[in-house]
Formats: C-alpha cells, sequence, structure tokens
C-alpha cells in the first residue's frame, strides 16, 4: 500500500516567493497558506529576498505573519520606522506589545508615536500596567455587546464588530454602564431563535479577575477554571472587569 506523502508547505511557498510572480499572483498563491508556514519559510529566504517581499505582502499582511515569528524583531530591522509602525499597528495590542518590548525604549517611543491614535492608545495602555499585574498579559481583540439587545441585533453587532476583532468565541456583555456583565458561546448565540431572549444566554457567573490584581494571586484559579478565554482585557474603561486569561 503507497503512503501518501505529506505536503512540504514551506518548500512549495519558498518556490513561490522565488518564482517571478508580480503582486496579485503571488497573493493569490500564498491564500491558502497559513501564516504559521510563511513565517517558517520567511527564515530560510535571505535578507534581501525578503525586502523584495516586504512591499508585495503589505503591512497587514506582514503584521499577521510577524505574530508566528519567535524573534520577530530580527525581521523589523530590515524595515524603516515607518514600515515597522505600519506592521505593528496592524497587530492585536498584546503581540504588539510583546515586540516592542524586545526593543530598545527610544525605537519603541518612536514607533508609537508614528501609529495611528488607536493603536496608539491601546499599546500605551497596556503598557501602563506592571508585569506582575494581570492587565499586562491581556488583549483589546474582543466583542462586547449590550445586554438588552434582541438575538438579532446581537448577531448584527457581532458581524460589524468582527471586521476590527477576530477573538470572536466568546462574546461579552456589558450592562449599559460600561461594567462587565457576563459571557455567551459563539455558538449559543449562532444556534438561538430570533424570538429568544439574550438574556437566557449570558452567563453571568463568568469567570472575571481585575486588571491591577497580581497574576500571582490569581494563577491558582486561572488553572482551575474552565472555558477561560485567551488574554481578554476590557479596553473600553478601567472600570470594567476583565476575563480570568490564560497564563501558561
Amino acid at each position: 500500500m503507497e503512503t501518501m506523502k505529506r505536503p512540504n508547505y514551506v518548500e512549495e511557498l519558498l518556490e513561490i516567493f522565488r518564482s517571478p510572480l508580480n503582486k496579485e499572483e503571488l497573493l493569490d498563491k500564498i491564500s491558502d497558506y497559513h501564516e504559521n508556514d510563511i513565517a517558517e519559510a520567511f527564515e530560510h529566504l535571505t535578507e534581501e529576498e525578503r525586502k523584495k517581499l516586504y512591499p508585495l505582502l503589505g503591512a497587514e499582511r506582514m503584521a499577521e505573519i510577524f505574530t508566528y515569528i519567535e524573534e520577530p524583531d530580527e525581521y523589523l530591522k530590515e524595515l524603516n520606522l515607518n514600515q515597522v509602525a505600519q506592521v505593528i499597528s496592524h497587530m492585536d495590542s498584546d503581540d504588539a506589545v510583546d515586540v516592542l518590548d524586545e526593543l530598545d525604549d527610544l525605537i519603541q517611543e518612536k514607533l508609537v508615536g508614528l501609529m495611528d491614535e488607536e493603536s496608539s492608545h491601546d499599546i500605551k495602555m497596556i503598557q501602563s500596567y506592571e508585569d506582575d499585574e494581570i492587565g499586562s498579559q491581556m488583549t483589546t481583540n474582543f466583542i462586547m455587546i449590550h445586554k438588552n439587545l434582541s438575538i438579532r441585533q446581537a448577531m448584527r453587532e457581532l458581524v460589524r464588530q468582527a471586521g476590527e476583532n477576530d477573538n470572536i468565541g466568546t462574546v461579552y456583555v456589558e450592562d449599559g454602564q460600561n461594567h462587565f456583565y457576563g459571557a455567551i458561546d459563539l455558538k449559543d448565540l449562532i444556534v438561538a431563535r430570533e424570538n429568544d431572549s439574550l438574556e437566557d444566554i449570558i452567563s453571568t457567573s463568568y469567570p472575571y479577575v481585575t486588571d491591577h490584581e497580581k497574576i500571582s494571586d490569581c494563577i491558582e484559579r486561572i488553572k482551575t477554571t474552565p472555558r477561560i478565554p485567551s488574554r481578554f482585557w476590557t479596553a473600553k474603561a478601567r472600570s470594567w472587569v476583565s476575563s480570568l486569561p490564560r497564563i501558561s
């Protein structure tokens, strides 16, 4: 019986990257590959080859790829400050902070100053926490809705916000006064009937920690609590209560 050979995605990508394709052809060819495979392929390219690819891939795609590179600062050095700022501004705020932490303080300050107002604000907010506080380990990438919406309105709001935030497995709910109220599993919202009450699918006993709590004080709760979303925190208001992040 013939054994099926597993595709070598990195080799395939290297062949694509080194072929004389224009931008549209290149993007079409790599559209079915995961960013993790693309990141691995990057390690096998020369600096000159990568520099030719950066403008073809664009800042948004590069941001996705850099989140899978173990030491992205090594590759960011191949770009000028304006290009680096564009790439980092397209990252989730927590990933952006992780990348910035590897750079010189002066370079960090310059980059944050070059970013758009929203990205700069989110990054500064996360950096304002001490390293041992839960807030330093959380992200602004989440979906939040009001508890008084109908099922149809909640779905519409989910779709609207998903254009900016792709962490949609859990939908967080606020009470109208910027206070955390509970959470909804995405699957429960999807299967809910139009005439059902949103309140019926909100888990108001959802686990949470506050942003200034010490990680060491929360670690046991985090380990033993099921269904904990990854690195979430409430960026909308400091008075909000944050859901537990996953800490390994």
